[in-house]
C-alpha cells in the first residue's frame, strides 16, 4: 500500500524561512499559507538577532489573524529594534479596535519618529484618532522631531 501523502496544510519551518528570506514578500499570501501555525517561530524570529528576519516576521504577523498574533504584535510594539516596532504599529491596522488601541497606545509613546509616524497613520486609517487625542496633542507640542510635530498638529486639525 502506498504511503499517504503529506498534508499540504502542515507547517514547514524551512518553507517559512525561505519565504522570509526573499527580497520581496507577498505578506497577505504568506499569512494565508502559513497562518497561526507559524506564530511560535515568527515570535522567535522577532526576538532573534537577525534584524532582516525580525522585521519581516513582524510584518507577517500583522497579516495573520488570531489572539496569538495579537499578543505578538502587542509585545513587538514595546521591544526590539525600531523597524520591528514600526511593523507592530502598521500591523495595528489589521486588528480589531481593542487590540489596535492597545498596540497604538504603546507606539504613540515611542521615542522613535518613524514608529510614532506609523502609529499616527494607523490611528488615522482606523478612524481612531480621537481615542488618542491627548497623546497626539502632546506629540504636536513636545516631540523632538519637527516633521512628526507637524504631522501630529495636522491630525489634531483633522479631528476638530
Amino acid at each position: 500500500m502506498a504511503q499517504a501523502k503529506k498534508k499540504t496544510s502542515e507547517f514547514d519551518p524551512q518553507e517559512l524561512l525561505a519565504f522570509l528570506r526573499q527580497d520581496e514578500l507577498d505578506y497577505p499570501a504568506g499569512a494565508k499559507k502559513f497562518g497561526e501555525a507559524a506564530l511560535p517561530l515568527l515570535a522567535e524570529l522577532i526576538e532573534g538577532n537577525d534584524e532582516n528576519l525580525s522585521i519581516k516576521a513582524a510584518y507577517l504577523v500583522g497579516y495573520i489573524s488570531g489572539t496569538g498574533a495579537d499578543e505578538i504584535l502587542k509585545g513587538a510594539a514595546d521591544r526590539g529594534i525600531a523597524p520591528v516596532r514600526i511593523a507592530a504599529a502598521y500591523g495595528a491596522q489589521k486588528r480589531e479596535p481593542k487590540i489596535a488601541e492597545a498596540i497604538l497606545q504603546r507606539s504613540l509613546d515611542d521615542n522613535d519618529p518613524s514608529v510614532v509616524k506609523f502609529a499616527m497613520r494607523s490611528a488615522s486609517a482606523l478612524n481612531m484618532e480621537k481615542n488618542f487625542k491627548s497623546k497626539i496633542d502632546h506629540i504636536s507640542k513636545t516631540f523632538l522631531n519637527d516633521s512628526i510635530k507637524a504631522d501630529a498638529l495636522n491630525l489634531m486639525k483633522k479631528m476638530k
